[in-house]
């Protein structure tokens, strides 16, 4: 590639290109627009008979198809354009948003929104691992690992303004909730006109264009990875199941409180992310996914033994800004020890473990309180499993990465580049 040829590459991926691949993870979140109305949505379809646990398929019904929808990307993208897929996604999103919101209040107009779910959580599915895979493609060095940072902090704030619309619409009406989905078509419409198509060949794919295994462009430390974060998942997934149900069971609040806490998780999961992006990165001499492990081992230990007002703020801020900093350390490792072509693959993989184990979660988690003898702390017993884990996990995994270190430093997110590597790539590609 030529100077001029790099210089124009750098001009198409201007400031609006940056902006619509940060866009991509806010439809992820869009799902928050009807989290409000679930108590709306219970007494609207009581008299047709649906009970609360019927109720719950309509969050749950989601993250499990977004599982499918995540494996699916790795077998689309061998037979059509990355962008042709991340519209389907978009489609199914908007379409699985808005349909559920028309359904009579009857048993079959249940099932009906039951069924704008599993097309909602499909395209949700899809959209997780493209949301990354964009920005590996299309971008390299700080300029990606900055907006994979800038990702999670856009992705968590737009979770909340989503959340909050959707709570003034429910007021209204359940119906309104739903409808609020429209929102996200200014979105859609600048992803469509400002995202490029990357050119990135999908994975399996030969230089002579023929197909071959997908799978052998997933190197066995990506696997290591994915294996390791989904299990993670099990564990991190419990501050958000528990939160509101450990506020009651202490007595320090009602729903209005654990909304508040919530809240300050979110925004302390932007700072932690922003500040990843901006000066952490490169400064923990690669030791980033440990850190913010412990941190988040912190946080939850915090929550379990600082029963009070000032102590839960303590904790969801220090559990958050961890978990900002673990999900963009967690994308740029999995795409550091993959090769170009094999991102997109690995990053959909890596969503339906986590996707997986997420739904899982509580299941593992009530084994493994009865197994390490804290089932009778009720409510906070995951998170009692959660932060010794979260201790011993983190040291394997820095255990793990002194010995990468040692032969493949090249391997190691967090790392710094150096310089002379980065001007003699550059020469290379001239």
């Amino acid at each position: 590639m030529t100077a001029q040829q790099k210089a124009q590459a750098k001009k198409a991926l201007g400031i609006t290109v940056q902006i619509a691949a940060l866009l991509v993870i806010t439809l992820q979140y869009a799902k928050s627009f009807s989290t409000p109305a679930m108590s709306a949505i219970g007494a609207a379809y009581a008299p047709a008979g649906i009970d609360s646990l019927m109720l719950k398929n309509i969050e749950g019904l989601p993250s499990l198809m977004a599982i499918v929808g995540a494996f699916a990307v790795g077998i689309m993208e061998r037979y059509m354009k990355k962008k042709t897929m991340l519209v389907i996604a978009m489609v199914c999103t908007l379409v699985g948003g808005v349909a559920a919101g028309f359904m009579p209040e009857t048993t079959e107009g249940f099932y009906g929104i039951l069924a704008c779910r599993v097309i909602l959580g499909f395209g949700r599915g899809m959209i997780f691992p493209m949301a990354s895979s964009f920005i590996a493609d299309l971008f390299d060095g700080k300029k990606r690992d900055q907006l994979m940072s800038f990702k999670t902090a856009v992705g968590g704030l737009s979770g909340s303004l989503f959340q909050l619309i959707g709570g003034f619409l429910a007021v209204l009406s359940w119906r309104y909730s739903f409808i609020g989905y429209l929102f996200i078509v200014p979105i859609i419409l600048m992803i469509v006109f400002w995202l490029p198509e990357p050119d990135v060949k999908p994975a399996g794919t030969t230089s002579d264009g023929k197909k071959g295994n997908a799978l052998k462009s997933i190197t066995m430390a990506a696997w290591v990875v994915i294996l390791l974060a989904g299990v993670w998942n099990f564990f991190q997934f419990s501050f958000f199941t528990n939160i509101s149900l450990c506020i009651k069971e202490a007595g320090l609040g009602d729903t209005g409180f654990a909304g508040m806490i919530s809240s300050t998780q979110t925004l302390a999961c932007a700072a932690g992310a922003i500040c990843y992006g901006a000066f952490i990165k490169g400064r923990l001499r690669g030791f980033d996914l440990p850190i913010a492990l412990l941190l988040e081992a912190v946080g939850f230990f915090i929550l379990t033994h600082v029963i009070s007002v000032p102590g839960y703020y303590a904790g969801a801020i220090i559990y958050g800004f961890a978990f900002g900093m673990f999900n963009p350390a967690l994308i740029l490792q999995i795409v550091k020890v993959l090769p170009k072509e094999g991102a997109t693959l690995g990053l959909s993989l890596l969503a339906a473990a986590q996707n997986l184990c997420q739904y899982f979660s509580a299941y593992v988690l009530a084994f493994l309180a009865g197994v390490m003898g804290v089932a009778a702390t009720g409510q906070f017993a995951g998170w009692n499993v959660a932060w010794p884990l979260a201790t011993g996990m983190a040291v394997v995994v820095a255990v793990i990465i002194v010995a990468t270190k040692a032969r493949h430093p090249e391997w190691i997110a967090g790392l710094r580049e150096p310089a002379a590597a980065a001007e003699l790539e550059d020469k290379r590609d001239e």
